[in-house]
């Protein structure tokens, strides 16, 4: 498990080239809320894309990254 619970990623390159993710996460983020090794698609995560409510999807690990945040600087 790469990822751990409570992580907000992204769709990466990868997830993008695979045609199998729907529209609605090509965009925005989402936040891991569960990781099951015995499913295919082991991450289980609530997407957030375009103002609408977080829908759940799943994903394998190669399809996400972690969101960088950028840091704040020091006046």
């Amino acid at each position: 498990m790469k990822h751990k619970i409570g992580t907000m990623v992204e769709l990466s390159a990868a997830g993008h080239r695979v045609h199998h993710n729907p529209q609605h996460v090509r965009t925005g983020f989402g936040i891991i809320l569960d990781y099951n090794a015995c499913l295919k698609f082991p991450y289980i995560i609530k997407w957030f894309s375009g103002g609408r409510m977080g829908r759940d999807f799943s994903a394998k690990e190669y399809e996400i990254k972690k969101v960088k945040i950028p840091k704040s600087k020091k006046v």
